[in-house]
């Protein structure tokens, strides 16, 4: 039985975080290989370390028989993210989407992703760990989780269904179509 911890990273943790960012980023994989899913965030050793530093938003899963890390989830505020014209685009569209009949806002929300499993501890509910972790985490602060899943990555939508994210609508950016999706973060 596999034996894993659900935390937040640590300096020392960054680098095999970005390891595994780097393993699994759109811009390293075949088409092929991107049916398995993929990223398409990407974050420096220093940008990951400030995450973590400030927001506590680098939540990993390590497998305890062996320290590796078997999976990571990002999450930030709308802020903190504000440098990256992606985030800088959505939190602008936010207001354009309804969830319970509440538009959205950068005050109520954060946003969470990307969400990456190394793929031989894919299925095995790691990643639900990390999000009921994460959701905990930033429910402290926040009502809301926004994410994004470009439409290109069903794999990754059907995750995201199956954890109970509300699809609100869809958006365009940089050419590509993205379902925009919601849940509410989980309180103690």
């Amino acid at each position: 039985m596999l034996d894993i911890k659900i935390r937040c990273a640590t300096d020392e943790d960054i680098p095999q975080v970005k390891a595994l960012l780097e393993r699994y980023h759109a811009k390293n994989l075949t088409d092929e290989s991107k049916i398995n899913g993929f990223v398409t965030t990407d974050m420096t050793i220093a940008e990951l370390q400030a995450l973590s530093h400030t927001e506590q938003g680098v939540t990993i899963a390590v497998d305890a028989s062996n320290g590796v890390i078997a999976g990571m989830l990002i999450g930030a505020s709308w802020d903190f993210l504000k440098p990256w014209k992606m985030f800088d685009y959505m939190q602008g569209i936010l207001g354009d989407y309804l969830f319970d009949g509440e538009r959205l806002n950068k005050q109520t929300s954060y946003q969470y992703g990307p969400i990456c499993i190394a793929e031989e501890y894919r299925s095995k509910g790691v990643g639900e760990k990390l999000l009921e972790y994460q959701r905990r985490l930033f429910g402290k602060r926040f009502p809301l989780v926004v994410t994004f899943v470009n439409k290109v990555n069903p794999r990754s939508y059907a995750f995201h269904m199956r954890a109970g994210f509300a699809d609100v609508g869809e958006f365009q950016f940089n050419g590509n179509n993205y379902h925009m999706l919601v849940i509410p973060t989980l309180h103690d």
